[in-house]
């Protein structure tokens, strides 16, 4: 009661509760800890700034203080900290009495660093029962490129945890005896000012039981193989994890089974490169093949299909079919594409009819290219060349150049 609320705050005694609240978050903003690393006064501040909103943005709590705060320095002589609201109570005074519940009564007002939220949040926390899960599992399944393309149905063998046959995961036979539980006495919760907690010796359950059984040794379950029957969506990809849940180590004494997470592998294609949903097939043709054109077949993901080869096709060109790519998990009913790359193979070896036909044609293409310089026709080849990618690029560096030079002789 030595503190005047209002002016730690910088506000009147009349301010609304708006007004109350804006000044409170601009000072905790600048006095916050986190911000103030080592400054002891502003970390003193800060809690001087906390109390005060706590006590002044509750009407009952403010109309107390307002009364208490005027009465003077012999009230506040009078009536100590602990008094301020009247409603303080002892947390320990009850600890004593069978399931009785500290945090009941227990309502810190103005008396300690916390507000009575923060407890009640805490309290929540720390009197429910969390539930206990038993451990997960990680595998790895490798797949085929097929079976990741269009996906599969699994069946996944690992070691686990398995219920006992023996008890049926409860850790002791049916007709075991049992005890109450030396740690919470019978009531399944203990006590830690100003928490209260599950009982880790009886799990809640305030009762304990000493003859656990001799095949699992109490815990429940015992070493073991399972099996899980797993859907491999299509277009999965090396990485890729799939999430089954409850399907881990099974939870012995009422503990929730844990989850199995496999990591798939996929192995490579021996004619199929993946690019996301892409995929990439090169395809050998033959020289004339590439002269003349014509059609082929190309292996695709359902099965060959047949694509036409443009005329003068180049090594390397590619001719893209949509939609023949893979299906991504996360983007139903959109494929990919396939990208068919032409590769074109020339003979190692001819016969002397094919010689005398190639020679024959090599003859008549040096014959028109002379033909075409001789009737002034070079111009035309010059345009044309000048048309190319190539030209216009290195024309480009020239002006580039050119203009740099320019500049540096200016």
């Amino acid at each position: 009661m030595d503190k005047d609320y209002y002016k730690v705050l910088g506000v009147t005694k009349d301010a609304s509760q708006d007004d109350i609240k804006k000044a409170f978050q601009s000072l905790a903003k600048k006095y916050h800890p986190d911000t103030n690393r080592g400054n002891t006064a502003a970390k003193r501040m800060f809690q001087e700034v906390r109390d005060a909103y706590e006590t002044l943005r509750d009407p009952s709590k403010r109309q107390q203080y307002d009364m208490l705060f005027s009465g003077g320095s012999a009230a506040n002589s009078t009536r100590g900290r602990g008094e301020f609201d009247g409603s303080y109570q002892d947390p320990f005074s009850r600890f004593n009495k069978q399931n009785d519940d500290p945090f009941a009564q227990f309502y810190r007002q103005n008396d300690g660093p916390f507000s009575n939220q923060f407890y009640k949040v805490f309290s929540e926390v720390f009197q429910h029962d969390v539930d206990v899960h038993a451990s997960d599992i990680e595998i790895e399944l490798n797949l085929s490129f097929g079976e990741a393309a269009k996906g599969c149905t699994k069946e996944v063998p690992f070691s686990a945890k398995n219920l006992c046959y023996s008890c049926d995961g409860r850790g002791y036979l049916a007709n075991a005896r049992k005890y109450v539980c030396p740690s919470c006495k019978g009531a399944g919760k203990v006590s830690m000012y100003p928490f209260t907690s599950i009982c880790t010796t009886c799990r809640g359950f305030g009762k304990v039981i000493k003859d656990h059984c001799l095949t699992c040794k109490g815990a429940g379950v015992v070493d073991g193989m399972k099996y899980a029957n797993v859907i491999i969506p299509a277009g999965v990809d090396s990485g890729d994890t799939i999430h089954v849940r409850e399907a881990g180590n099974s939870g012995g004494r009422g503990a929730i089974p844990g989850s199995l997470y496999i990591k798939l592998r996929v192995a490579s294609d021996p004619v199929f490169v993946r690019d996301g949903a892409d995929v990439h097939v090169d395809k050998k043709i033959s020289f004339t093949q590439a002269m003349l054109g014509g059609k082929i077949e190309v292996p695709t993901l359902d099965g060959k299909t047949e694509i036409k080869i443009p005329k003068g096709v180049q090594p390397g060109q590619v001719v893209v079919l949509r939609g023949k790519g893979l299906e991504l998990p996360n983007q139903a009913g959109y494929f990919g594409d396939q990208h068919v790359r032409f590769k074109i193979h020339f003979p190692l070896k001819v016969n002397e009819r094919q010689r005398a036909l190639l020679e024959d044609f090599a003859a008549e293409e040096a014959t028109k290219e002379q033909s075409f310089f001789a009737t002034g026709n070079w111009s035309e080849l010059i345009v044309e060349n000048m048309k190319s990618q190539n030209f216009m690029i290195g024309l480009g560096f020239v002006m580039l150049i050119y203009l740099m030079l320019s500049k540096a002789v200016s």
